[in-house]
């Protein structure tokens, strides 16, 4: 039996199952804004460090798969909707304006999962799952850290009209986002319930 299944975890799993769900659609909502980051990124050493942190994506959905599996619930392997499908487009959008657009539309995106990867990271979840959680959160941080450091060395800095233009358009993405996501992250719980009752 995994580590994940002989932690103690609490008597009410649905709220746990509904986070975790929660932070397994944020990474599906990402991957493929990577993937078309990447495909259009004209530098090398830019697509070789969003290959780095797809790769980063796709080991939390590993990981948070496996923490949902251990507590009977079902991995929901799709992004938010109707979300999921915007931050894809606002990455899409980017394409045609070369690397600093792709990275502004990139900064966009990653601010979201940054501040909700952080706000998760700090609830009083099970230790195992606490730092698994902080892991993450901290690879969110570095992804945020790493496109606003490569935008400044662009001229798209903080202090410039566009680099503030762009932060106050990703604050403005990801809240309105948060407010959706958090809908289907209450569906989530409830549903969760139903199953355990039926279950009972």
């Amino acid at each position: 039996m995994s580590e994940a299944n002989t932690e103690d975890r609490p008597a009410d799993t649905a709220p746990l199952l509904a986070d975790l769900t929660d932070l397994l659609q944020l990474e599906h909502d990402a991957l493929p804004a990577y993937a078309a980051a990447i495909s259009a990124l004209r530098r090398p050493d830019l697509r070789e460090s969003l290959q780095r942190f797809r790769e980063d994506h796709e080991r939390h959905v590993t990981a948070l798969s496996a923490e949902i599996e251990a507590m009977g619930g079902v991995p929901v392997q799709v992004p938010h909707l109707p979300t999921g499908l915007f931050k894809l487009a606002v990455q899409l959008l980017g394409l045609p304006g070369g690397d600093r657009a792709i990275l502004m539309a990139f900064v966009s995106n990653e601010w979201q999962s940054r501040e909700k990867y952080a706000r998760y990271a700090a609830r009083p979840y099970p230790p195992r799952l606490a730092a698994l959680l902080r892991q993450h959160a901290e690879d969110e941080a570095r992804h945020y850290d790493w496109a606003t450091a490569a935008l400044e060395e662009m001229g798209c800095g903080a202090a410039t009209p566009l680099g503030q233009a762009t932060h106050l358009f990703a604050r403005f993405h990801g809240t309105t986002a948060d407010a959706l996501e958090a809908v289907g992250r209450s569906g989530v719980e409830a549903a969760a319930r139903l199953l355990r009752s039926n279950r009972a």
